[in-house]
């Protein structure tokens, strides 16, 4: 079976959202873009049957309206979307979605970013996928070997301080869709907890 980091890892992912009460419902603005790519990857041991694997993704959000925008930080990635292609995650065709489960274990310090018309600002995120060492092992919201289009839902993950809200503010953004490559043969690593809290 999974130790216990990666028992972390699958409930992170893997729990339904039952807290969206407590969430930010602040709309989703459309004037920034987010483009990612992943910068490195890693492969923790599973089972016989499946393994983590671990990106880490540097986001480039660009603000494309014509006045100054406010960046709510840090967001997390809340929903994950995988589709079999970028072309399918473009048209809105996904293998499945998942939403997170989210337990911060200390406050959380929010810093409200300004992002002037045109200008970028980078940022790295982390996010996980179940992988199965046999495609024709039966395991649900998981991926085979292969290339995969990938796009992130990301929001804060606590409410932040009434200061730090407004319409002015973004607290809620969405990658462009990115590839992301599952080896079929990858080197297995003992991860540690690293991430646990946030």
């Amino acid at each position: 079976m999974f130790p216990m980091p990666m028992i972390s890892a699958i409930l992170l992912l893997s729990l339904t959202l039952n807290s969206v009460g407590q969430q930010v419902q602040q709309p989703e603005s459309s004037v920034v873009g987010v483009k990612a790519h992943v910068v490195k990857q890693k492969y923790c041991r599973g089972d016989a049957d499946a393994f983590t694997i671990s990106f880490d993704v540097e986001m480039v959000i660009e603000n494309s309206s014509e006045k100054p925008v406010y960046l709510l930080w840090p967001l997390v990635p809340w929903v994950g979307k995988v589709a079999s292609s970028i072309s399918d995650a473009e048209a809105g065709k996904f293998l499945y979605e998942q939403s997170a489960s989210h337990y911060p274990q200390e406050q959380i310090h929010f810093e409200r970013l300004k992002l002037e018309p045109g200008k970028k600002v980078s940022k790295r995120g982390e996010y996980y996928l179940i992988a199965r060492h046999d495609p024709a092992f039966s395991l649900a919201k998981s991926v085979s070997a292969g290339s995969y289009g990938l796009i992130l839902v990301l929001r804060p993950e606590e409410e932040p301080p009434t200061q730090l809200q407004g319409p002015d503010t973004l607290q809620s953004i969405t990658t462009e869709p990115f590839l992301v490559r599952v080896p079929s043969h990858p080197k297995l690593a003992i991860c540690r907890e690293e991430g646990k809290a946030r």
